[in-house]
């Protein structure tokens, strides 16, 4: 996948998006500047919850009880800590401890993980309909964020993924790691769209400059997010 920005002059307004109520305004991509659509990959691009993290979280605890040397309920109070405090257990480790991060990560994500990712058509669509090239952003590594794109049969409509290493090891919420997509892209923050199921991750894009979209449970309180889907399939009629 290469990361040149496609000039796809598309018709960039979107009709009005349906939301949930007291929405303050309607979501508008303007036609003069090719928007950039920037996609979390767990629990936004498909359901991690489901295929994912049960196992993922028991490789993260595997990894905390050989190289840290604790038990299994010790491992398990740590990995949520360091998720809840940095935003990623890995985050609490660099901050923490030595370890080599990229040992971690491939350690955390084996190939088997993703092999329940069920493909989804309608989130190919979706991407098909974007006025501007889609782009992952994600917490995770670059193998296990591609293989989870082949399993969704979008893989091809993806330009690139920004996973932690291409951020310097920076993950979200901190503003390091959306500089450095910004600086990767080329791009002001305004050009940006960020898609996410985390809050904290869409404060700091907004922070930015960043047009943000929730991704998740309806009634939850977001203020860092402008507008909210219960999922992407609801962005797909509004292109």
């Amino acid at each position: 996948m290469g990361q040149t920005v496609k000039q796809d002059r598309r018709g960039a307004s979107l009709r009005s998006l349906s939301r949930w109520p007291r929405r303050r305004r309607r979501p508008s991509i303007r036609r003069h500047a090719v928007p950039i659509f920037l996609f979390d990959l767990d629990n936004t691009l498909f359901d991690a919850d489901r295929h994912c993290f049960p196992w993922m979280h028991e490789h993260i605890n595997a990894y905390l009880m050989v190289h840290l040397q604790m038990d299994r309920s010790a491992a398990d109070v740590l990995r949520r800590d360091y998720w809840q405090r940095y935003g990623s257990t890995l985050a609490g480790l660099l901050r923490h401890h030595t370890v080599d991060p990229c040992a971690y990560l491939e350690a955390i994500h084996p190939p088997v993980l993703s092999h329940s990712v069920p493909a989804d058509p309608a989130l190919g669509r979706m991407l098909a309909a974007l006025p501007g090239p889609a782009y992952v952003f994600t917490n995770s590594v670059a193998s296990h964020a591609q293989r989870v794109l082949e399993r969704l049969g979008v893989a091809h409509q993806v330009s690139a993924i920004f996973d932690v290493a291409a951020c310097g090891f920076t993950g979200k919420p901190q503003l390091g790691a959306y500089r450095a997509v910004l600086r990767s892209l080329g791009v002001p923050a305004a050009r940006c769209w960020m898609f996410e199921d985390t809050l904290a991750n869409l404060r700091s894009a907004r922070q930015l400059g960043m047009h943000t979209v929730y991704v998740g449970r309806p009634g939850r309180r977001a203020r860092s997010a402008q507008w909210k889907l219960r999922s992407l399939h609801q962005w797909a009629d509004k292109c």
